[in-house]
């Protein structure tokens, strides 16, 4: 690789999740509890001589006196600093809105149990992808499994109790390089379809039929509820009993509408990606709902409208993969002919410019017009293809392949 390409590179970050086995849940429990008591020492020291003295300790003066108090407590020794840094973090971050606000407090918690960070000097990959975290001198590692290739660059390991599911999670963070691209592709958010992208040449929708379906079921059974608990007396068994039902089936919902966003921007990020893509361009839809006088069925379906989730789930995984992401003001860009420039308003999903005769979906038209006002690029000339859809299903395949930094290469999964 030429050395102009290696210093194009960027490094960015990721985070793979694995979970504790059974026979670890005890074992991931003690050492949370002895985090705990590290980060609690550290609240607890720094408040004392504040306190006492009017002083703040510097975070170099915690992390001596730590590594002393803590030198039997069987966490590594950058576990033991991680755990200052953090609350030094929390600490800046006090002083720096305290300058606005005076009433906000130091941080003051002291959490019997709080999540167990493994720097990379504590961590190693074997052979077999199995990952050894060190517990210090004298102390026996952790063996974790894991799918990740002997060549990946392991920058921190930390172990999280997810409360819901009550299990242990340990979440790998890992660097990468990505080579920066320079293609753009925009993107039209709807609600028949929640993503809509367009290149200078091609375009892809994704189907919202199946999320839409969720959203309306969860109307509907909403609306039993309330209807049941409207003639219980409120705090009786029965209605307590009506409320958790009602808890359980929101949350179940709420879960297959997280699963339908997650594969879909996933999904997105990779067909960007086997593009080439480096930036993404997304019609800015903030405001909207202040401006929304319709029918009430029509004004619940825009109020119940997921597009901020979308964009933000868009942002969030692009950015972890060096594409830039912004945001472009949307206004006519589904009424204006990409051809002659001429607006034409539609009332169906197909748009026919009058002028030229050109025609295209309508949701494509607004992709590719949202890309043309970030490039400022000149009308199309020439036909463009057929926009290719993308149907919701519990097994969609997306290309994990982009997700692998140590695999450049990419290959691109059909879906039915």
């Amino acid at each position: 690789m030429a050395r102009r390409e290696v210093q194009n590179m960027a490094k960015h970050m990721k985070t793979y999740k694995f979970p504790a086995s059974s026979e670890y849940y005890t074992k991931c429990k003690k050492l949370s509890k002895l985090a705990g008591r590290v980060y609690s020492k550290t609240v607890s020291l720094v408040r004392k001589i504040h306190r006492k003295k009017n002083v703040w300790l510097s975070e170099g003066t915690v992390k001596k006196y730590i590594s002393q108090w803590a030198q039997n407590i069987p966490l590594h020794s950058q576990t033991k600093q991680a755990l200052v840094e953090r609350y030094f973090e929390a600490l800046k971050s006090y002083f720096k809105a305290s300058k606005t606000n005076q009433d906000l407090r130091p941080p003051f918690r002291t959490p019997k149990y709080t999540n167990v960070v493994w720097k990379n000097q504590a961590v190693k990959l074997l052979e077999d992808g199995a990952l050894r975290l060190s517990m210090g001198n004298g102390n026996d590692p952790l063996y974790i499994p894991t799918t990740l290739p002997k060549e990946v660059d392991i920058r921190r390991v930390e172990l999280v109790y997810d409360k819901r599911q009550d299990k242990y999670f340990f979440h790998v963070t890992v660097a990468f390089e990505v080579q920066p691209k320079y293609k753009v592709v925009g993107v039209d958010l709807g609600v028949v379809h929640p993503i809509t992208a367009s290149t200078e040449d091609k375009a892809v929708l994704y189907n919202g039929g199946v999320m839409n379906s969720k959203l309306r079921y969860r109307n509907k059974k909403l609306s039993e509820f309330q209807k049941k608990l409207s003639r219980k007396k409120v705090g009786s068994r029965r209605y307590r009993k009506l409320v958790r039902a009602k808890r359980r089936l929101l949350g179940k919902i709420q879960n297959q509408i997280k699963d339908i966003l997650h594969k879909y921007t996933t999904h997105f990020v990779g067909w960007c990606l086997s593009l080439g893509v480096g930036t993404i361009a997304i019609g800015d839809l903030r405001g909207i709902r202040d401006r929304v006088d319709y029918s009430t069925k029509v004004n619940q379906k825009i109020h119940q409208w997921l597009f901020r989730k979308i964009s933000d789930l868009i942002k969030t995984k692009a950015e972890a993969l060096g594409i830039e992401v912004v945001f472009v003001d949307e206004s006519y860009t589904s009424q204006t002919c990409p051809v002659c420039g001429k607006r034409h308003k539609t009332s169906t999903r197909n748009f026919r410019c009058l002028g030229c005769g050109f025609e295209w979906h309508r949701d494509a038209v607004g992709a590719l017009n949202i890309k043309r006002k970030y490039t400022g690029e000149s009308l199309v000339v020439g036909a463009l293809a057929s926009p290719v859809g993308v149907m919701y299903n519990s097994h969609l395949r997306c290309p994990v392949v982009m997700w692998s930094p140590w695999k450049p290469t990419f290959e691109w999964v059909k879906t039915s």
